[in-house]
């Protein structure tokens, strides 16, 4: 028996260690340190970089932090400029996929590039039996040349924002295309 207690008691430990260092990573400090190296974005020409501790899954070409649910996800659309897309994207064309237009703004990315960054609005029901509604936030960054556009969204739980929204943002205004000797 006292095995068992052992351990119950070893268990309880692990726990509590588990929940601190997930308390850790939310703190928003972890999300205002310095960046990683940029990173060149598999099968495509971009590099981008990420926030801290955001990890590459190959699964949705791009970033997720685990203790935020934030995500970026990265798209290269060849043979046509950003101005193209986005000279058809109303907060109508928005409302059709069930997101509100937040705002819209015109940037320029660190290389140079011209771009548009729509923040979006948008709510999501969970897989659980409680059914709870989630509100979320998108930043969508499209940015490019006159040949190549670069389309980057990036989600985040709209009860973060104050945590998630600049760093994101910082990141999304990374991103470049590989030079031809990269």
């Amino acid at each position: 028996m006292s095995m068992n207690i052992r351990t119950i008691a070893f268990l309880v430990i692990l726990s509590f260690v588990s929940l601190y260092s997930y308390s850790q990573e939310l703190k928003s400090d972890s999300l205002t340190k310095p960046h990683l190296k940029p990173y060149s974005v598999p099968n495509t020409d971009i590099i981008i970089t990420p926030p801290a501790y955001f990890k590459y899954i190959d699964a949705i070409n791009g970033f997720v932090h685990v203790g935020t649910s934030a995500s970026i996800t990265i798209q290269e659309i060849n043979n046509i400029s950003f101005l193209q897309i986005t000279e058809g994207l109303s907060p109508e064309y928005f409302e059709k996929q069930n997101a509100t237009v937040l705002s819209t703004e015109d940037v320029t990315t660190k290389s140079g590039m011209a771009g548009k960054i729509y923040t979006l609005g948008f709510t999501t029901v969970s897989n659980d039996s409680a059914k709870k509604v989630l509100k979320y936030e998108r930043m969508i960054l499209f940015t490019g040349d006159y040949q190549r556009t670069i389309w980057i969204s990036a989600n985040y739980p709209e009860f973060l924002k104050n945590v998630l929204y600049n760093v994101l943002k910082e990141s999304l205004l990374t991103v470049s295309f590989k030079q031809n000797n990269e």
